[in-house]
């Protein structure tokens, strides 16, 4: 895909300067065990594992792309790209919890994709699978509360925001970060069961609350 000059300089600048969207485990390095190599069904599953996150990683490039482009070809283009690895993705996470079920990044991604396929219930249900190998594991809560977020499930999402500040301010703050986008964008609408002018008001004072927290690195 050919892209302008201008926006070509724009995503060099996203590319440098921001982080990736993925902001879980990255490439997969198992704890050192033994010198003696892993079974060959445990070295599949990471081989699965590393192959679906390199195409999270073009997902999430290509996500950006779509995100920065004001040309509606190149949209269209950057948007099913972002898709289509995505949906890539799926199988090779797939692939590694069927050959590992206790790997709990594998499953996290599995629900990371899924949300951003918009298959909020099937995102909830591998973070939930995720979460039961390795309750506290941040990543995993941070998520799944923007799966809540994306089904209006507020009270869920708020529970896991607090859950996770004990655990990991930096994850927390990115969580709280979604939940502001979500308040801008729901700001004037009428959702049934959903108090959205009161969530907003919690967000505003969870943000004037950890204004001065440090995000943590340790992740």
């Amino acid at each position: 895909m050919r892209l302008h000059r201008p926006l070509a300089a724009l995503l060099w600048i996203i590319a440098t300067a921001a982080p990736a969207y993925a902001d879980g485990p990255g490439a997969y390095r198992p704890p050192p065990r033994s010198a003696a190599p892993p079974p060959i069904s445990e070295q599949s599953a990471i081989d699965a594992y590393n192959v679906g996150y390199a195409a999270i990683q073009r997902a999430d490039h290509s996500q950006a792309l779509a995100e920065a482009s004001s040309d509606a070809k190149e949209k269209s283009a950057a948007e099913r790209a972002a898709r289509d690895a995505y949906e890539e993705s799926l199988e090779h996470f797939e692939e590694a919890v069927r050959l590992d079920a206790s790997m709990h990044e594998a499953y996290t991604y599995l629900g990371y994709a899924n949300r951003k396929l918009g298959n909020h219930t099937k995102a909830l249900a591998a973070y939930q699978q995720a979460l039961k190998i390795f309750p506290d594991y941040p990543h995993a809560i941070e998520y799944q509360g923007q799966a809540f977020l994306g089904l209006n499930r507020l009270d869920e999402a708020r529970f896991n925001y607090l859950r996770l500040y004990a655990l990991n301010k930096g994850q927390a703050a990115k969580l709280l970060q979604a939940m502001r986008e979500w308040v801008a964008a729901h700001r004037t609408d009428s959702i049934e069961g959903v108090d959205v002018s009161g969530f907003g008001e919690w967000v505003a004072q969870r943000s004037e609350i950890t204004r001065d927290d440090v995000p943590s690195s340790s992740w």
